[in-house]
């Protein structure tokens, strides 16, 4: 697993973490803001990366492989914490695992275990694999789920080859793992200020995300992002984004 760093070393520091079907690159025109600020930990989470073979695990393995990648090189402390999607649902057990001293999180449309019969549950990754299959095959299929009016042809050309590369026991891994992976019933009692950021397009979607999160993190805050779909902020929006992350490190060091 690859992470790659951009910006000083002596700047406070911000981990990111990109959704499903994605590549870690295609956050790169944030992550150039950012790091005229900051020094960026951009994950290239495993399976999304075009640059090898390695298959994805688990939310749980990939989460614990990040926090030891950190520690084996002296890194304790994460200012900010960011994940999307799939990401978020990384960034959440990172925070569950508490093996990292974490300021301040931003889960974009993360993902939360469902709470769900297994029966349910299976019903909706037979589901999610046929639909991203479809995606792995069909650009134009993929175009329909991620419009040209809210995402760049260039995303959706990445997106198209990132899927493609993902084997079929990845796309299993990633959606079984993502909806599925363990926490604790109560989160750790942490310092880490945690906010929880949706689209406003993607609001049922996150129905149940959201109320998981405010189940089982006391004191978290929503934001939703208006005139937003799923991963379209983050990707679609890299100045404005990247304004809002650096908003939350000046307030983080504010304090």
């Amino acid at each position: 697993m690859k992470i790659h760093e951009f910006g000083k070393r002596d700047q406070g520091n911000i981990v990111m973490i990109h959704g499903a079907c994605m590549s870690w690159d295609m956050l790169l025109p944030s992550i150039k803001f950012l790091s005229k600020e900051y020094h960026i930990y951009a994950v290239a989470v495993p399976g999304h990366d075009l640059t090898t073979n390695d298959e994805f695990t688990s939310v749980e393995n990939i989460s614990a492989r990040i926090e030891r990648a950190f520690l084996r090189n002296g890194i304790s402390r994460i200012d900010l914490l960011y994940g999307l999607s799939m990401g978020g649902g990384i960034a959440l057990r990172m925070l569950a695992d508490n093996k990292l001293k974490i300021d301040c999180a931003v889960i974009n449309a993360g993902i939360t275990p469902y709470e769900l019969p297994r029966f349910v549950t299976r019903l909706i990754l037979a589901k999610d694999i046929v639909m991203t299959t479809i995606g792995k095959y069909s650009r134009s299929a993929l175009a329909v789920a991620f419009p040209p009016d809210r995402f760049a042809v260039s995303d959706i050309d990445r997106m198209f080859a990132v899927m493609q590369h993902m084997s079929g026991n990845t796309i299993k891994k990633v959606f079984d793992s993502t909806d599925n992976y363990s926490t604790p019933e109560k989160f750790p009692d942490i310092a880490a200020e945690i906010e929880y950021w949706y689209g406003e397009d993607e609001k049922n979607e996150r129905k149940l995300d959201i109320s998981y999160v405010k189940r089982h993190i006391p004191g978290i805050k929503l934001r939703e992002i208006k005139g937003m779909a799923h991963g379209q902020y983050a990707v679609s929006c890299p100045e404005q984004f990247a304004d809002d992350l650096s908003r939350r490190m000046r307030k983080n060091h504010a304090k």
